[in-house]
């Protein structure tokens, strides 16, 4: 055999696929790391004067409050994230109706959050009326600071 003609080395070949395919995990998996943000639980906490609009209940079917719905308004888009139902019994001021969404995956930084009442016809109440802003810190849980 001359020095030309030496035959490909099969272990350089497949070592070469291997890092390849390494290389591609890596990339993958840490793509995955950056598109899917942790998934985090939301609790909010409000009062609402049920004398402005009662309660929807098995006699008050019509211009009554059936729930409150949970948007992050952050964005041009208002993402609706879940929904709290009506106390029972309520009437009167209701103060501390308090809500939990299941993990939810929210990205680092600011966001706005607004609570609507929904009425029995569907209608709802206005977004930017009940708002409140809240930061979520990063996967390392280093602060954001206020964009």
């Amino acid at each position: 055999m001359s020095h030309g003609d030496l035959a490909p080395n099969p272990m350089k070949s497949r070592l070469a696929i291997l890092i390849a395919l390494l290389v591609l995990l890596w990339l993958t998996f840490n793509t995955l790391l950056l598109a899917c943000p942790p998934k985090r639980t939301i609790t909010v906490r409000f009062d609402y004067d049920f004398r402005l609009s009662p309660a929807c209940s098995s006699t008050t079917t019509e211009k009554c409050v059936k729930l409150f719905n949970v948007y992050d308004i952050s964005t041009t888009k208002r993402e609706w994230l879940f929904s709290v139902p009506i106390p029972a019994q309520a009437s009167g001021f209701v103060e501390g109706i308090t809500g939990s969404s299941q993990p939810l995956p929210l990205v680092p930084g600011k966001h706005v959050l607004a609570v609507t009442a929904q009425s029995a016809n569907d209608a709802e109440s206005e977004t930017n009326v009940c708002t409140t802003t809240v930061y979520v810190r990063g996967p390392a849980g280093e602060p954001r600071s206020p964009q």
